[in-house]
């Protein structure tokens, strides 16, 4: 015969057990496609209601003459317990990261005042002056810029001449021959070449204090200005320097 307490532990594990069985079916069936046919639950996996009943027919199938080592049995229902915790610590995550999205859009609110530097292709000419841009060359090369204004059309063609490796600034106010621009923003392409024919574009830098964030998409997108940096494209923040600091 069963010892009354394994019975009692095989009616309250076979009723979690149908519990969790019904739980499962009605979770893991899905509507039935436009065809008819109905996907099924990968043979090699096994849910908390597998496991239960699984238990349940280890009980139920013991030898009466010896049964189930009530450590094993407890051993057992620990797993289960820890399978069942970790099953909706993975739930609680998953639904924080559904809702992180907000979260981290508004903390792009956080930039406004801030000095920021990003992936920036753009200049902004206000009053005749114009903003700039950075750029790092790998090597010694003949550095060409092209400026496109806001309808896409070519403005000017630059050739800024030979430059060494290292850091440089595309500044019109120091190109000489530069075209007077009128206010607005102007698209910077920059070329560096071997004087051979050879062009690879050269990546730029901008920036400037934040003045307004666009929170309309998925990535929040910094404004300086008339200036747009995404923040996936931030490279460098910095507290702005008050006046007369």
């Amino acid at each position: 015969m069963i010892p009354i307490a394994a019975s009692a532990a095989i009616s309250a594990v076979s009723s979690l057990a149908s519990v969790l069985g019904a739980s499962a079916a009605s979770a893991s069936t899905p509507a039935p496609a436009s065809g008819g046919a109905t996907s099924t639950k990968d043979g090699n996996t096994v849910n908390q209601a597998d496991f239960m009943q699984l238990l349940v027919a280890q009980l139920q199938n013991q030898d009466p003459l010896n049964p189930l080592d009530s450590a094993n049995f407890s051993a057992q229902l620990a797993q289960f317990s820890s399978l069942q915790q970790l099953t909706e610590i993975n739930t609680e995550l998953k639904n924080a990261g559904v809702g992180g999205g907000s979260t981290g859009k508004f903390d792009a609110v956080g930039f406004l005042g801030k000095d920021v530097q990003g992936v920036s292709t753009t200049i902004d000419v206000q009053k005749g002056v114009a903003t700039t841009l950075d750029y790092t060359l790998d090597g010694t090369s003949i550095v060409e810029a092209k400026i496109v204004d806001a309808s896409g059309g070519t403005v000017a063609d630059l050739i800024l001449g030979s430059q060494t490796a290292g850091a440089h600034t595309f500044d019109l106010a120091n190109v000489p021959d530069a075209p007077k621009l009128g206010d607005g923003t102007y698209t910077v392409q920059l070329f560096s070449g071997d004087g051979q024919g050879t062009a690879t574009p050269v990546g730029t830098i901008g920036g400037g204090v934040v003045t307004g964030v666009d929170l309309s998409s998925d990535s929040p997108v910094l404004l300086i200005g008339d200036r747009r940096i995404a923040l996936t494209d931030v490279r460098q923040v910095k507290t702005q320097t008050p006046t007369g600091a």
